[in-house]
């Protein structure tokens, strides 16, 4: 049996496409507007107690539309460090496949205990219920 060689570049760019599909959903349908399209959070159906990607949907369509300061309402965390790690990465990764760098990105023992802690951390943060950190808190019931 013949395998089919497919590029190398192929499954970036292939991700890059399905992330620009979301994008453009996202642009067209409010999360707000249409709750039936928008992805419910169980941890928060379960507990009441917001996750730490609580309002990132949200927060990316506000983004999309222009509203830096909505974004960071709804979801600081997705707006200031998840997407653009994910950016990075993934241009990271495009750049080793097309061979435009020699290696994608890794990620190390060290990095993947930060990333571990700043998670954790930002989740127990924007439930507590006082001020200032209670405006970490996702503002739509569902997360």
């Amino acid at each position: 049996m013949t395998r089919i060689r497919r590029p190398a570049w192929l499954a970036p760019v292939g991700v890059g496409t399905l992330g620009l599909v979301a994008l453009g959903a996202l642009a067209v349908l409010d999360p707000e507007q249409r709750a039936e399209f928008a992805p419910r959070c169980p941890f928060r159906l379960l507990t009441g107690f917001d996750c730490p990607g609580c309002g990132g949907t949200r927060a990316v369509h506000a983004l999309i539309q222009g509203d830096l300061p909505l974004a960071l309402d709804h979801n600081a965390f997705a707006v200031l460090i998840t997407l653009p790690l994910l950016t990075v990465a993934w241009s990271m990764w495009l750049a080793a496949r097309a061979g435009w760098r020699e290696r994608g990105p890794t990620l190390t023992p060290g990095w993947t205990y930060t990333l571990a802690t700043v998670i954790t951390t930002f989740w127990i943060v924007r439930n507590l219920p006082f001020e200032p950190f209670s405006r970490l808190a996702s503002t739509a019931v569902g997360g």
